[in-house]
């Protein structure tokens, strides 16, 4: 049981990601449904469809952090020997965690500021939106902290995206 939720927590992000795009797809075509053959659309799809596009490109960030997909510029870190590449890279990697922890700080501060202001047609508070910030956020710290961890301890694993190819 403990290691199923682990697995869970771990993939999260994942499947979160993959159920909100569904469910844009879903919406979108449930509403061109609605205005071309039914001839009444909802108004509400925009503002719901935009929301949970914030959601699913954080937690979309967080995945692709988690299979170290993101676009780097390395030529400086190739070219060195591998003590002074591996210095620059954990050098970089504490930068995005600082990075990363202002955006989990300033995306709560920003969420709790926004529980009053709420969204014109459905009223949902922008709180819930916000919060996308500092909950995708937690994942990425945590990714990146392992990263960060592989490399001090000489464990680092072979890129995900490049073993594609």
């Amino acid at each position: 049981m403990g290691r199923q939720l682990w697995n869970f927590i771990k993939n999260f992000d994942e499947f979160a990601g993959m159920v909100l795009m569904a469910f844009i797809i879903l919406l979108a075509c449930a509403n061109v449904f609605m205005r071309y053959v039914v001839g009444s659309p909802w108004g509400w799809v925009e503002e719901v469809t935009i929301f949970t596009f914030v959601w699913l490109t954080m937690f979309g960030a967080a995945a692709v952090i988690k299979a170290e997909g993101h676009c780097s510029i390395d030529v400086l870190t190739r070219k060195l020997p591998p003590g002074p590449g591996r210095i620059i890279t954990i050098f970089g990697n504490l930068c995005t965690l600082v990075t990363i922890g202002l955006v989990i700080w300033y995306g709560t501060e920003l969420s709790i500021l926004a529980t009053s202001k709420v969204t014109p047609i459905l009223g949902i508070p922008y709180s819930l939106v916000d919060a996308a910030l500092p909950v995708a956020g937690v994942f990425m710290f945590s990714y990146y902290l392992r990263s960060t961890w592989r490399h001090l301890t000489g464990k680092e694993e072979k890129c995900k995206m490049e073993e594609l190819h």
